[in-house]
């Protein structure tokens, strides 16, 4: 491990690279934010549910939404997107807030990196590029705004920390206000930020008393008892023990959540196959080929790192491999909430990528390294530009379903879900249909109602496996031979009679005809059907 010859972070800044400079840093976010000046609703899988969620929660008591729905705030790690579209929404209108939220948790999670990169790595950062190419990856583009919100903010608070070393007294006032709420915006994005500082404080220890740590593991015959009175190992406590009890109070605010929320039903799971497929889809976009090698390129830039010249003190090593730790043990569902562990891979490849320090490698190779990072991210970003475009018209096109629906109505929506061996490229459309709530003050069965978990319940239930997520979901034909749920298995069981509307988005049209459905509007593969009730005993000769 390379010695540091600096022990204040605040001289670091002043020999940082051009590139990590505070415009530098301004410059990189508005460009990553870029992408959303050409959309009104982020194409991100899961926002359309963020923004229904908040429309629900913002209607008033005369809102047709107030009889199909019912909200209760409560004291939950997973608020932060609620209460940013609350804030946002009351003034400017749920659009508005969806996109705004979007935007700023874009430039949380990307200032984050890049302020802690300028913390930890000012003058070999070269890699920064590279680790940014982690931004648009699964979990911002899989919509979980809360993690990303939390998450932004956390590495914000821990380059921050960093930064206030020299100020103990103003670092832990930060601390105590950031560190909770980081953790009720998202318990997982939240818990990063005491996971990280305990890291830090462990490789200060390694390498500022490197030292005395390589005497005493020399004494290593000495009998036990007299090695924890060690002398020598007071100052490696003292540096530990003064960057780490703040973290108190994350425990105090996980202790009051345990005994202010409500039970949770939900199992904890390790799918070690999804953990697997999460190299395989971390950076899953538009182009299997594209996506791939990008992949395959960050995991040798981590891998040969050091073969290739790179550098990293245990500093710049333990956060980025401490969350990679915590992404192998840590369950892949806790509690309802699936995909845990997928979400936090990104944030160690990022850290892993911009922590290593190019300083100690041939100019020349440190230079290619930050070029050909910095091309990359652009080819990326223009991809993501252009397929931003694209969504934007399609999710036109799809919504234009919502101007034959009229206020206040029900809808029972089927979306075609594709699995990824049969199509690379995600529609984005999983939760398309939320935004009827948005436009129609309508009750549709696409909200999250984990009890326990969300604060939204329907209060209209037509049917138990017909009320809310997952029950918008039919499969393509081509996933697993036709043998889970299609569309016409879902219609068959499906209570139309207890609803205004049937939207199927990018189903096809169903092979059996029902009478009781009228098609009111259609664009390609979907189609919007009116229900015309036919009374029982004409749906019954119908049947036979």
């Amino acid at each position: 491990m390379p010695q540091r010859d600096h022990l204040w972070p605040a001289r670091w800044y002043r020999r940082s690279l051009p590139w990590l400079s505070a415009p530098a840093i301004v410059l990189w976010v508005l460009v990553l934010c870029l992408p959303f000046a050409l959309v009104t609703i982020p194409p991100l899988v899961d926002l359309p549910g963020h923004m229904g969620a908040s429309a629900i929660e913002l209607a008033g008591p005369e809102s047709p939404l107030a009889r199909y729905f019912s909200w209760r705030w409560m004291f939950a790690l997973n608020l932060g997107g609620e209460v940013l579209m609350k804030l946002i929404g009351e003034h400017f209108g749920i659009i508005v807030a969806g996109w705004v939220s979007t935007v700023l948790a874009v430039a949380l999670f990307g200032a984050g990196l890049l302020a802690t990169v300028r913390a930890l790595n000012p003058r070999g950062g070269y890699g920064v590029a590279w680790a940014l190419l982690f931004v648009f990856s699964f979990p911002l583009l899989t919509g979980f705004l809360n993690y990303i919100l939390a998450t932004g903010l956390s590495l914000c608070a821990f380059a921050a920390s960093i930064r206030l070393e020299h100020r103990p007294r103003l670092r832990v006032a930060m601390l105590v206000v950031l560190q909770p709420i980081a953790l009720i915006s998202h318990a997982i994005g939240g818990v990063l930020l005491p996971l990280l500082i305990g890291a830090y404080a462990l490789g200060r220890v390694l390498d500022d008393h490197e030292p005395a740590i390589t005497e005493m593991r020399r004494d290593w015959h000495r009998p036990k008892r007299w090695r924890i009175l060690d002398p020598r190992l007071a100052p490696p406590l003292r540096t530990f023990v003064a960057l780490v009890w703040p973290l108190v109070v994350s425990v105090m605010t996980i202790i009051v959540w345990k005994v202010l929320a409500p039970g949770h039903s939900g199992l904890n799971k390790w799918r070690w196959d999804q953990k697997a497929w999460s190299f395989v889809l971390t950076l899953r976009d538009q182009s299997l080929m594209l996506d791939v090698a990008t992949t395959l390129m960050a995991v040798i830039m981590i891998v040969l790192a050091r073969a290739m010249g790179a550098r990293w003190t245990w500093v710049q090593l333990l956060p980025g491999l401490s969350v990679f730790v915590l992404f192998v043990v840590i369950p892949s569902d806790i509690n309802g909430s699936a995909f845990v562990d997928m979400r936090l891979l990104p944030v160690a490849a990022m850290l892993l990528l911009g922590l290593q320090d190019w300083s100690f490698a041939p100019p020349d190779r440190a230079r290619f390294v930050a070029v050909s990072g910095a091309v990359l991210l652009g080819l990326r970003l223009v991809v993501i530009g252009a397929s931003f475009a694209d969504y934007a018209e399609d999710y036109k096109r799809q919504l234009g379903a919502l101007g034959r629906v009229a206020q206040g109505s029900r809808i029972l929506a089927f979306v075609e879900h594709s699995c990824v061996e049969e199509r690379w490229r995600n529609t984005r459309r999983d939760h398309l249909a939320s935004l009827a709530s948005v436009y129609r003050e309508a009750w549709v069965n696409d909200n999250w109602a984990v009890p326990g978990l969300d604060m939204l319940q329907p209060k209209f239930r037509p049917a138990r496996y017909f009320t809310a997520d997952p029950s918008e979901f039919v499969w393509s034909p081509g996933c697993q031979g036709g043998r889970l749920r299609s569309v016409d298995t879902a219609l068959k069981r499906a209570p139309i009679d207890l609803v205004d509307y049937v939207w199927l988005i990018d189903t096809g049209l169903p092979k059996r005809p029902d009478p009781r459905l009228r098609i009111v509007w259609q664009e390609g593969r979907s189609v919007l059907f009116a229900v015309k009730p036919l009374g029982f005993s004409a749906w019954t000769l119908s049947q036979l």
